[in-house]
């Protein structure tokens, strides 16, 4: 702004000089700031702004004024009506500016910080950064306009003790006032886009930018913008919401493309097997990309065949890339499960084999339940202990095994329709050769009543003879 304040004095001279020649192209608006006597409108000399001083006629005092006024010449009168035109060219930017209103002005020359306007016979300036809402133009840009006329908007009017006044306009407020007046909710624009972020894109709409948020790009889940959209691309959305005063515009784009689903039955049809990329991950399971707007749900009891899976962040993390098989399809509910498991072949039906009945491992307890224990043998199957198979080791109602500690447990049973391997504690030796805790019974002892007489005394000797005989038995 300094730079282009610096520049109006200089601006003024060469309109000044240009006002000289009347018979040049432009001499009729450059005139308008010629400085030649103190009664004319000038332009202001001064190093901060486009001054135009606007002075009154000094009042004749001959005593006859019709004689003075056949002797000025014709030029004194061009002069005195010039004057005229620009007061009153002034009063009418001054009022546009009290109201709010644009006027439309002439692009008399490219000087440096901005342009040379003129509205009517007034002298003013645009500013560079005031002329389009982009905040650099190019001077390509600056020079196409020079003799073409624009709208604009009265950004400041400075007027000073000695009567001179700088005005200085801006057509990016014109433009932008223009903008968003025309903006409605429902509307169908185009732009660029110029960012992408995580959350969504932003488009250039020519006078602000626009979000359209990732749940709002497509009629399917996006998960990575980058795989369907980049830098450059030119994008069609509606307008869904409007906040002028935070300059914030919400787009979508959904409602352009239709109810889409770009997934094909036959290509995932029951049984076929893809490669997917876990893209996120809950307690019940995971969402897996098959294809860019194509997710299908991995749950967690479909991971693993032998394994008892808590979460699927055990096994797999997000970004992974895995090998699934569809296990169903419904193209009315958009919705594909998928199974890792099932790329192997079901171990169930030989699992006998290679842990039979009643044989016996050391395990590591993985979790500890309400119900009983899951423990993993060989670092390869989990099986569940439950309470009714581990009496043996309990210390009341509370289990006493810790997720980590090995414990030697024996396969109890097999059921390979539920997947399951069910185990019982056993008992080390060392255990079984240490002597429980006997708490001693409370005894209770005979005291003789007060009066020193035993029980003995109050039977007779064929009852004390029948009682010892039973005693001796």
């Amino acid at each position: 702004m300094e730079q282009e304040n610096l520049n109006l004095s200089q601006t003024n001279s060469q309109i000044e000089s240009v006002s000289e020649n009347p018979t040049s192209e432009s001499a009729t608006m450059a005139e308008a700031s010629a400085v030649e006597t103190t009664e004319d409108v000038v332009a202001s000399p001064s190093p901060t702004e486009n001054q135009v001083e606007v002075a009154p006629a000094i009042a004749e005092t001959k005593t006859e004024a019709s004689s003075s006024e056949e002797q000025l010449s014709n030029a004194e009168l061009r002069r005195r009506s010039k004057r005229a035109r620009i007061i009153q060219a002034f009063n009418e930017v001054k009022q546009a500016f009290n109201e709010g209103k644009p006027i439309e002005v002439y692009v008399y020359s490219r000087v440096r910080g901005g342009l040379r306007v003129f509205y009517k016979e007034a002298p003013l300036f645009l500013p560079a950064s005031h002329f389009h809402i982009k905040k650099s133009p190019t001077d390509d840009e600056l020079l196409e306009v020079v003799g073409k006329k624009l709208m604009v908007k009265i950004q400041e009017i400075q007027e000073y003790d000695e009567g001179s006044m700088a005005v200085i306009v801006s057509r990016k407020k014109f433009l932008e006032d223009e903008f968003w007046a025309n903006l409605k909710v429902g509307q169908v624009v185009e732009g660029k886009v110029t960012s992408i972020a995580t959350f969504g894109v932003f488009i250039d709409l020519g006078g602000a930018e626009g979000l359209i948020h990732i749940s709002r790009l497509a009629p399917f889940r996006i998960t990575n913008i980058r795989e369907h959209i980049n830098i450059g691309d030119t994008l069609k959305a509606v307008i869904v919401e409007i906040d002028k005063e935070n300059q914030r515009i919400g787009l979508s784009r959904k409602e352009l493309l239709g109810d889409i689903w770009p997934i094909s039955p036959e290509k995932y049809a029951v049984g076929t097997k893809h490669t997917g990329i876990v893209r996120r991950i809950f307690d019940f399971g995971a969402f897996v990309e098959l294809e860019p707007g194509a997710e299908g749900l991995l749950r967690t009891s479909e991971i693993s065949w032998i394994k008892r899976i808590r979460r699927p962040n055990e096994v797999i993390k997000v970004g992974d890339k895995i090998e699934v098989v569809v296990t169903n399809f419904d193209a009315e509910k958009k919705a594909i499960s998928l199974s890792m498991k099932r790329i192997t072949e079901n171990p169930w039906p030989t699992i006998h084999e290679k842990y039979p009945k009643h044989s016996i491992y050391e395990g590591i307890v993985k979790q500890v339940v309400a119900q009983g224990c899951v423990v993993s043998i060989n670092n390869e199957i989990d099986g569940f202990m439950p309470r009714s198979k581990m009496r043996s080791a309990l210390r009341g109602n509370k289990i006493p095994f810790k997720s980590g500690d090995k414990i030697k447990v024996e396969i109890a049973d097999i059921v390979p329709e539920d997947e399951s391997l069910i185990l019982e504690y056993v008992e080390d030796e060392t255990e079984k050769q240490t002597p429980k805790k006997n708490f001693p019974q409370k005894q209770f002892e005979s005291k003789p009543v007060s009066s020193g007489i035993s029980i003995m005394d109050m039977l007779s000797e064929d009852e004390k003879k029948n009682l010892m005989k039973s005693l001796n038995k």
